[in-house]
């Protein structure tokens, strides 16, 4: 019961911390898509209970990157482990977007597995008009180098991400 305590600590962290933070691609809760990451996540067999920190990690894989969160608290809060994961998933700025998915080839396990379902997550996500035919086709196109740089990491997801991939580019 222990990981589900520190399980239950991590989701009322993520709501407090990403706040009233939106989607930008709809009117809901920003914590919608991490909680939406971590199913994604279990979906494929991952759990919090043989996988620890991955779950936890997703939960708050946007929160260095979209709040005032720093790396040290969290590393004070949930452990270096998933602070660690969580900075790996968050963009420096001074590099381009597909040349911090490249990177990720270099990447912990547990940062390529959070990347691939975050990925997941934002593609089922993109139909709303938000999303012009060229956003769409850019989007899915940088999911090809996460699939190139973190499908071996697990085949579940890798397929996943490539169905969804191709169905995006096949209907633009």
């Amino acid at each position: 019961m222990r990981e589900f305590e520190k399980l239950w600590e991590a989701i009322n962290f993520a709501f407090l911390k990403y706040g009233s933070l939106k989607r930008k691609s709809a009117d809901v809760p920003f914590v919608v898509h991490p909680i939406r990451v971590a199913m994604i996540l279990r979906a494929a067999g991952f759990s919090e209970s043989k996988d620890k920190g991955l779950i936890i990690a997703a939960l708050f894989h946007d929160l260095l990157e979209d709040t005032d969160l720093t790396f040290e608290e969290l590393k004070t809060e949930f452990g270096t482990d998933v602070a660690s994961i969580v900075k790996e998933l968050s963009k420096p700025e001074n590099i381009s977007k597909e040349e911090w998915l490249r990177a990720f080839d270099t990447s912990s396990k547990e940062a390529k597995l959070i990347k691939m379902a975050d990925r997941i997550d934002n593609l089922m996500d993109m139909k709303l008009p938000e999303w012009n035919v060229e956003k769409q086709r850019n989007y899915a196109k940088q999911g090809l180098i996460i699939l190139e740089t973190c499908g071996r990491t697990n085949p579940r997801l890798a397929n996943k991400l490539k169905k969804i991939i191709d169905k995006i580019l096949n209907d633009l």
